[in-house]
């Protein structure tokens, strides 16, 4: 065994104390043992030469073998403040127990020389030993400097949380004013109705009808009053709307993966599903970053993709975990699937970078290839699956539509022609002018109410010509409204309980659970209100026009009412929409929604942004011209 003292000889520089995190392990083999745990200790000083490193916890026959051999180690040096650990080989020269405990416990100093270490990495730790050995008071200072701007950012970054949640709580408190003071108005205008029906009954009683006239000029101030009052409610909403849409952006920015891209689906569940990043939500996030003029971030996500973007493409799998990118839901799907070719084509389409393009014809080529296996030319659940949804070839409808004006391909035309077909045949049921049954079937044989299909039969196929198809668009509204709208009470996060107006996943008449809002699927259906407004907007028909536009933002200043701010330190107070108003329930097709009352759906507030900024994800905002169109340069 080599002395301490042979050591201090050997080593050819002044030794300078440092603190320095270091792992080793031996290198060879050890009683027939291959030797491959790494042990952890510190240095406790430094030279150019080699270090003398302490540990404990170190196994007894490890120790033995140390001190009775110069073994050769690996060790890796971790230099503070950043740069990736040192590697260097050294020999042992001395060891010696500095406190004696049980065998395993005892505190070990190990003198050890280099015979083998990078010039510039001797270089950067001697440089930094030198840093800790003069500059104490230097340290000490930006330590507190860096304290300081710690504390002076954690209060502005409180101050930030606190003004995000106190808008979050004035638009809250607004829409129920606007509630209010619309139901006034009502009950002014039903009493202006019975004192009008009075005073023509008494036209022959001057002095009776007098009585009434009065009443009735002061409901007509009253009214003027309440109408003066909603519009300052109504300028004061929508300065408050426009400062939370952009948190909710900002929300969706916060939590997005520096090293993936993707975003966490539900921030604040405590279930499963924790930290995964759907592929659905992920493609209604490049949308919501596109509204935002976020090209870069919608790209984060879309490169992804196509890093994931396999030879013999089969499907994505559903879900991955947004921090690490592994694959946390292995089931395949087409309907998510198309949307992430949706949100390719909204992006190409809105910004003529077509360079994911030929990964969303990756996607139809492989939705195309199973509606070839369908005689009907309908598309299955997915490769695995032998159902069939209507929601998935609604999206392939829309899917194929867009690509026919990119590309102007004829697959693309015949594919949208089979599935338009196949959606006639089995999904869109028409009844007339008179519902009784749902007017838009779940899947194949399957009549179960979905409120998304209805939404999304007006959102991918259009009221126009659904109404050309036999079915009235009206009606499918309607029918929606009737069975799957909800009032219910939302208690929010703070405690505050509310009434809430929305869109159930389901006829809420038929689950045990009693009726619940979904954010996402409530934003579905004022965005097709809007269409449907519009559609009769074209026709000249302005009072249903109105009437429906109306209901679009009668269910918007619903939505606002379900905004909460986000928990969490990252998350800043932004607002974002939760997944539902009921945690932890059957939404009645399949799945649950998400746990905790006060956890953040992506998709939900992804979709919230489409409603606030009446954007309909299903078509291009805007048709392109032969001009615009892809030519083989989008190869």
């Amino acid at each position: 065994m080599i002395s301490e003292k042979s050591y201090v000889e050997y080593r050819e520089y002044i030794r300078l104390n440092s603190v320095f995190p270091v792992s080793f392990k031996m290198s060879g083999v050890f009683d027939g043992t291959i030797v491959a745990d790494w042990t952890q200790g510190y240095t406790c000083n430094i030279s150019k030469g080699g270090i003398c490193l302490e540990a404990s916890h170190v196994k007894k026959w490890v120790a033995d073998y140390l001190n009775e051999s110069e073994q050769s180690l690996d060790l890796r040096i971790s230099i503070p403040l950043g740069l990736p650990p040192i590697k260097a080989v050294a020999q042992v020269l001395w060891m010696n127990v500095v406190e004696e405990k049980e065998e395993e416990n005892k505190k070990y100093q190990i003198g050890v020389g280099f015979t083998d270490i990078d010039k510039k990495d001797l270089k950067r730790m001697m440089a930094k030993a030198r840093w800790f050995k003069f500059s104490f008071k230097t340290v000490v200072a930006v330590a507190v400097a860096l304290l300081i701007a710690f504390l002076g950012s954690t209060f502005r970054e409180y101050k930030l949380r606190e003004a995000n949640k106190k808008i979050i709580q004035s638009l809250v408190i607004s829409q129920q004013e606007e509630n209010q003071t619309n139901k006034i108005i009502e009950q002014i205008i039903r009493e202006k109705k019975i004192i009008s029906k009075q005073i023509e009954s008494m036209s022959n009683n001057v002095e009776g009808s007098s009585d009434f006239k009065n009443q009735y000029e002061e409901l007509v101030r009253r009214e003027g009053k309440m109408n003066d009052q909603l519009k300052v409610i109504s300028r004061r909403i929508e300065g408050m709307e426009e400062s939370v849409v952009e948190q909710m952006y900002k929300w969706l920015k916060n939590y997005q993966s520096p090293t993936t891209g993707l975003v966490s689906s539900f921030k604040g569940d405590v279930g499963i599903v924790k930290d995964w990043a759907f592929i659905y939500d992920q493609a209604l996030t490049v949308t919501a970053f596109l509204l935002f003029d976020d090209v870069d971030g919608a790209k984060n996500i879309l490169n992804f993709f196509q890093r994931n973007l396999k030879n013999d493409f089969q499907g994505f799998p559903n879900g991955y975990y947004y921090d690490s990118g592994d694959v946390s839901e292995w089931t395949v799907h087409s309907g998510p699937n198309i949307w992430v070719g949706i949100a390719i084509m909204q992006y190409s389409n809105r910004t003529g970078d077509y360079y994911y393009l030929p990964m969303a014809r990756r996607i139809a080529d492989w939705i195309i290839m199973m509606q070839n296996k369908d005689p009907k030319g309908g598309i299955k659940g997915g490769p695995d699956l032998t159902w069939f949804a209507t929601e998935h070839n609604l999206d392939a409808y829309a899917f194929f539509d867009m690509l026919i004006q990119v590309t102007g391909e004829e697959k693309y035309v015949i594919a949208k022609k089979k599935v338009f077909s196949w959606l006639k045949e089995y999904a869109l049921i028409p009844h007339g002018k008179d519902y009784k049954s749902p007017p838009i079937n779940r899947g194949n044989g399957d009549a179960t109410i979905a409120t998304d299909t209805y939404a999304w039969g007006l959102a991918a196929i259009g009221p126009k010509l659904l109404d050309e198809t036999g079915m009235d668009p009206e009606q499918i509204m309607n029918f929606a409204q009737e069975h799957c709208g909800v009032d219910v009470v939302y208690v929010r996060p703070s405690g505050m309980k509310i009434n809430v107006k929305g869109f159930d996943f389901s006829k809420s008449a038929n689950m045990p659970r009693g009726g619940l809002v979904s954010s996402e699927w409530t934003a579905q259906m004022i965005i097709s209100f809007k269409m449907l407004s519009d559609f009769f907007n074209d026709k000249d028909e302005y009072n249903k026009a109105g009437y429906y536009r109306e209901k679009s933002e009668i269910y918007l200043g619903e939505l606002n009412k379900l905004i909460i701010s986000s928990p969490s330190a990252r998350g800043q107070g932004e607002g974002c929409l939760p997944y539902a108003t009921l945690p932890n329930v059957d939404t009645g097709h399949g799945w649950l929604t998400p746990h905790g009352e006060s956890t953040c759906s992506v998709a939900g507030t992804a979709y919230g942004i489409m409603a606030i900024k009446r954007f309909n994800p299903l078509m291009f905002e805007f048709k392109m011209s032969d001009d615009e169109a892809c030519d083989d340069s989008c190869e």
